[in-house]
């Protein structure tokens, strides 16, 4: 009984050792893991970029979509009859003005050239015995003159060479100007018809509409600028060429613009039309200096004092694609001067009065 009593006691005396040794572990591991995330922690800064305030002038912008048309487009086709022996083109293929598209078999139009000639000289030569007889050729009075080249044939058959040889040539289907074939119909051993369209892209009519309370905005020769909906980094200047003065049923004013042709650019393309115009004397600002707080427009400037952001309520005038013209908003007690640095970057979630870091 003793040695069991005994064991029992060294079993706890044990137990309570290492126990305790076990709390003093898990103690110090949490104070030290404590103290490290202290460490690792790094209060957040308010990283911004900043710009001047300066007035200078404002490209105000009217944005308006378009369709491009090529400023000649026409369907090409063979004048004569005849089977399609060759096509020289593919789609899309630049061709020069006066280049043979296509040609029909020459076969028969040749025999039939070579007929009319033969018979001209026939017609010739009968002319020239019929005008012997009367000597002095330069005699002979006009309508009697006319009368001989009639009844010798000769003017049946110039006429007849004449049609052989135009026959002939339009055998050969030249482009009618410089252009880009399109839309290539005609299959070789097929009646010869349409062949294509050929497209001269070497510049581009744009037309879109404003609206009539727009009108004063566009004028002729003002200069805009083409963008394909596709690819917004393709810009091209044109020019307004005219401006319809009538307004449509819808309370829109038709525009015709000009823009010179580019690889970027396709006959039919849906594009953007930037008309510009010059606004002198604006405080101007990136749009990314203005963010909505409140249901109000408001942007950050630096407090000269502080060196802290400084909450400011503005109203925006005017806007293009990448500024704002803005005014201080006098409701709100605002107040804004040239030369005042302007946060354009890191104030999404920037609060007044906070301390920043310039970049």
């Amino acid at each position: 009984m003793n040695r069991r009593i005994t064991t029992v006691l060294v079993l706890a005396v044990v137990l309570t050792f290492v126990c305790g040794c076990k709390g003093k572990n898990d103690k110090e591991s949490t104070e030290d893991t404590t103290e490290m995330a202290r460490g690792s922690y790094t209060a957040e800064k308010n990283v911004v970029t900043v710009v001047p305030l300066e007035r200078k002038v404002f490209n105000k912008q009217l944005v308006c979509n378009g369709k491009l048309e090529a400023q000649s487009k026409v369907t090409v086709q063979f004048e004569a009859q005849g089977k399609i022996a060759q096509i020289n083109v593919r789609d899309g293929q630049k061709v020069q003005k006066g280049q043979v598209l296509a040609s029909l078999d020459k076969e028969q139009p040749r025999r039939q050239l070579e007929q009319a000639r033969l018979a001209f000289d026939k017609a010739e030569m009968n002319l020239a015995d019929r005008l012997l007889d009367y000597g002095d050729t330069a005699r002979i009075p006009a309508d009697q003159k006319r009368v001989i080249y009639i009844n010798s044939g000769f003017i049946d058959a110039q006429m007849a060479l004449d049609n052989a040889e135009r026959t002939y040539r339009q055998c050969d289907l030249k482009a009618p100007f410089s252009g880009k074939v399109a839309s290539l119909k005609g299959r070789v051993h097929e009646q010869g018809g349409q062949l294509c369209t050929l497209i001269d892209d070497s510049r581009y009519i744009v037309r879109f509409s404003v609206l009539e309370t727009e009108y004063k905005f566009v004028r002729t020769g003002q200069q805009v600028l083409v963008s394909p909906f596709v690819d917004a980094d393709v810009v091209l200047k044109g020019t307004i060429l005219s401006i319809n003065p009538t307004v449509d049923q819808n309370g829109q004013i038709a525009v015709t613009a000009q823009v010179p042709g580019s690889i970027e650019l396709m006959d039919g393309m849906n594009v953007r039309i930037t008309v510009e115009n010059s606004v002198p004397d604006q405080l101007v600002v990136p749009k990314s200096a203005v963010v909505i707080r409140d249901n109000m427009e408001v942007l950050f400037r630096i407090d000269p004092q502080t060196g802290h952001s400084l909450w400011t309520y503005v109203n925006v005038l005017m806007s293009n694609t990448t500024e704002h013209v803005v005014e201080a908003n006098k409701d709100r007690g605002a107040e804004l001067n040239v030369g005042d640095r302007i946060i354009t970057s890191g104030n999404l979630n920037l609060g007044d009065d906070a301390e920043v870091v310039i970049e």
